[in-house]
């Protein structure tokens, strides 16, 4: 996992996540949750193909990778929109735009599916009642989430994340380096992600002193199913090339073009868009210390 930056442009944003669109939308949640106050339906019914128009930025955003496993997504699926704070107990988020992140069906579906466990209080979405009137409810439409192009608003929506606390890392809010480390194993020829502690030097670089490291990457790990046996081999493919362009530096007889070549492909490893460059980067920072 790495840090990831929303491109904010009416361009990237699909007009659906802001201005009329947002406000409709948001309306309709309300009044439904109004009408499950009164008990004439039993809960949300959310309409996918409004949050499906996002899919394509937040793939581009990510490089067409997972953003928590960092695994390419579209060459051997279709991929997720995946809904960070659950819309079963989020409702009011499920056409967040800020709420999205491009997902693997296996972080998405099989590990995190609707667990968000916090260490705080709870965001606190509207509140609504069975006799909430109509021009309350149009009061409040298009303005219960953040508009994406009004970072005023979008930074009221982090400073709401950092108030919560979950203990499932939101790259485009947090900061992964911070949090993980990762194990290479030579003899089962694996790599393991772990909780970013004191036994791992990268620490000095990143200069965390933050005591929530430990829960909040482990419950991560946990969560999104970071270690699950196809990871941690893939990743160890990856590792394997890596270690063998650092040794090959480490020769003095390779000629400078070679040289420059395995210096640009490390580059290359570490990119935004390259898979598992979250590991890589470590390594290369652990392997110069």
């Amino acid at each position: 996992m790495i840090r990831l930056t929303r491109t904010r442009s009416e361009a990237a944003i699909h007009q659906n996540f802001r201005g009329a669109k947002k406000r409709v939308f948001e309306e309709e949640l309300l009044r439904n949750q109004r009408r499950i106050r009164r008990g004439e339906i039993a809960k949300h019914t959310f309409n996918s193909s409004r949050w499906k128009l996002a899919k394509n930025q937040l793939l581009a955003e990510t490089g067409g990778k997972c953003a928590y496993c960092e695994a390419p997504i579209l060459t051997v699926a279709f991929g997720d929109v995946d809904h960070y704070r659950p819309k079963s107990s989020y409702w009011w988020l499920a056409y967040c735009y800020d709420n999205y992140l491009a997902a693997c069906q296996l972080c998405n579906q099989k590990f995190k599916r609707n667990a968000f466990p916090v260490q705080n209080r709870k965001m606190r979405g509207p509140v609504i009642r069975r006799n909430t009137t109509d021009a309350f409810i149009a009061s409040k439409a298009g303005t219960i989430t953040p508009d994406p192009l009004n970072q005023d608003e979008v930074n009221d929506f982090i400073y709401q994340h950092k108030q919560e606390r979950p203990l499932l890392l939101n790259p485009y809010f947090d900061e992964p380096a911070e949090y993980f480390a990762w194990r290479a194993d030579e003899v089962i020829r694996e790599v393991e992600i772990t909780p970013n502690s004191e036994n791992f030097q990268i620490e000095v670089i990143v200069n965390t002193e933050n005591a929530e490291v430990e829960p909040i990457a482990a419950a991560s790990i946990a969560y999104y199913g970071l270690n699950r046996k196809e990871l941690r081999d893939h990743r160890y493919t990856f590792y394997k090339h890596y270690r063998t362009y650092r040794r090959m530096l480490e020769n003095e007889q390779i000629s400078p073009e070679t040289r420059n070549d395995i210096i640009n492909t490390i580059e290359r490893m570490k990119a935004p868009g390259a898979e598992f460059a979250g590991m890589i980067r470590y390594f290369d920072v652990y392997f110069s210390l």
